[in-house]
């Protein structure tokens, strides 16, 4: 092949006038094949060897590379080692070298909560009305909590195989439970002190998980659970009535245009049993995992689900001294063995109709079951009659509504009401006639509670909410509580 010098760096000049930053794949690709052309040219001039002399002729001599095209060839190498691509996920970046796509995203959150009536005590980052404080008691006092613990951070990622897309996602927030000890939550005198001072929160796993060719492997919320189509609040725990639980799930599904998707998971079991005095007996003893089936279809005017799940509820119980109980000496009462389970089940239902062209939206869930306190938000589970050697199950019903009126991109109003019920039956009397339906932490006959909030967007990836949330319980006794709060936020997103 014969190419000037000349030539060689008018098109390396023609090349380098390519942006240093690629703004795609393709830009990308074609920066590629320009370096690999040029250098291979480049190569074949250092190696062509000059022809044979004529007689009696001087020697030609060997071409020499030009110094200044070897110089533009080393930039325009090093442009491309340096050029970030856009990766397979909308806003996402490729990383050098490879074929994976890394998308980062979170927000930081504050909240503003301004509570009126019902105090749910280390709750009240969120609304919580199981547990208000009954009207008339002494806990029944309002406060004002500011924070940042919901904010979130998460990371995902994509990357081809020959199966389809292998995707990651890893996600965390701050919203430590304060039931469980966190020194930077809660009413404690150390916590107190450290909000005084710093208000740290320890960082949480929300979820962590992989997809691969319809399966999902990992942490995520429970199939039993519809996100897409669960109505918005600015409350971080939304409306009673509905489902809300995440963890480790084993899901595959299965999507035809024609059909719609079709789901079934294994999920992770947690059984937990009250006794006769209130207390949680020994939990986690479900030899099997939770069975979730489910049913999703897009149409013209909204959207569909149905799903449904069964779990395993039981306790294994070594015989020993029993320190929930104790004789008239205070010392913790001797109990026996013991083993019973029981299966439970629920079903669940979602739809979410467009208004006005789509740009409104009104959402139903209904759910309904038998013993699946746990994925409800939220009910107390089994109970456990010891005289009879069996297991008791909760059983119960919960409704939500949802209506989004979209003013336009940047405001939009929310309507949202919840209502949870406990179905009479033997749960029930065994509660009442051990004194569990009453009080603040007694099994309640009744939820509800209704959300009116706004959310305005000045500019992209910022959101300014403010909503207005009464709620109220009704226990197997007949007692009420009420609760009241404002919930101002600001979330500023990245992604």
């Amino acid at each position: 092949m014969k190419r000037s010098a000349l030539t060689l760096a008018l098109l390396a000049a023609a090349v380098t006038s390519l942006p240093a930053m690629a703004q795609s794949a393709k830009d990308f690709e074609e920066l590629r094949n320009e370096v690999l052309r040029l250098r291979k040219e480049l190569n074949e001039m250092k190696a062509q060897k000059p022809a044979p002399a004529a007689p009696m002729a001087a020697a030609a001599p060997a071409p020499v590379a030009d110094p200044a095209l070897t110089e533009r060839l080393e930039v325009l190498e090093l442009k491309q080692k340096d050029a970030v691509v856009a990766g397979d996920i909308p806003g996402s970046f490729r990383l050098p070298g490879s074929e994976t796509s890394i998308k980062l995203y979170g927000y930081a959150e504050l909240n503003a909560v301004r509570e009126f009536s019902g105090d749910n005590s280390d709750n009240d980052y969120s609304t919580f009305v199981p547990y208000a404080p009954i009207n008339g008691s002494t806990q029944r006092k309002g406060q004002t909590y500011i924070h940042a613990r919901t904010s979130r951070l998460g990371v995902e990622s994509a990357t081809p195989t020959a199966y389809g897309t292998l995707g990651v996602k890893v996600e965390g927030d701050f919203n430590n439970d304060p039931r469980l000890g966190n020194a930077a939550a809660g009413k404690s005198t150390q916590s107190v002190l450290s909000q005084q001072a710093l208000n740290s929160y320890n960082f949480r796993l929300r979820q962590a998980y992989g997809t691969l060719g319809g399966f999902l492997i990992g942490q995520t919320w429970s199939t039993f659970m519809d996100v897409d189509n669960s109505p918005e609040t600015v409350d971080f725990n939304g409306p009673i009535g509905s489902t809300f639980i995440r963890q480790g799930v084993i899901r595959y599904t299965y999507t035809s245009p024609e059909i719609g998707s079709l789901t079934a998971a294994l999920e992770n079991p947690v059984s937990y049993v009250y006794d006769r005095g209130g207390y949680i007996q020994k939990s986690g003893h479900s030899k099997l995992p939770d069975v979730v089936l489910r049913f999703d279809r897009a149409f013209e005017w909204g959207a569909l689900s149905l799903r449904g799940v069964t779990q395993e509820i039981g306790i294994n119980r070594d015989a020993g001294k029993d320190s929930n109980y104790t004789d008239s000496n205070g010392d913790p009462i001797q109990v026996g063995s013991l083993s019973v389970k029981k299966r439970g089940y629920g079903f669940g239902s979602t739809a979410l109709y467009k208004l006005r062209g789509g740009q409104d939206s009104l959402s139903l869930g209904v759910t309904y079951g038998n013993g699946i306190g746990r994925y409800f938000n939220y009910i107390e589970g089994a109970f456990l009659d010891e005289t009879n050697n069996r297991l008791l199950l909760e059983k119960a019903a919960g409704v939500v509504v949802g209506y989004q009126y979209k003013q336009s991109d940047m405001l939009r109003a929310n309507f949202v009401y919840g209502w949870q019920q406990n179905i009479s039956n033997e749960y029930n009397k065994f509660a009442l006639a051990n004194d569990l339906g009453s009080g603040q932490y007694g099994i309640n006959k009744r939820l509800y509670q209704a959300h009116l909030g706004m959310i305005y967007t000045p500019v992209k990836n910022v959101d300014l909410g403010a909503e207005y949330i009464f709620g109220q319980r009704t226990t197997l006794t007949g007692e009420k509580g009420d609760l009241s709060r404002v919930n101002l936020m600001a979330r500023y997103t990245f992604n």
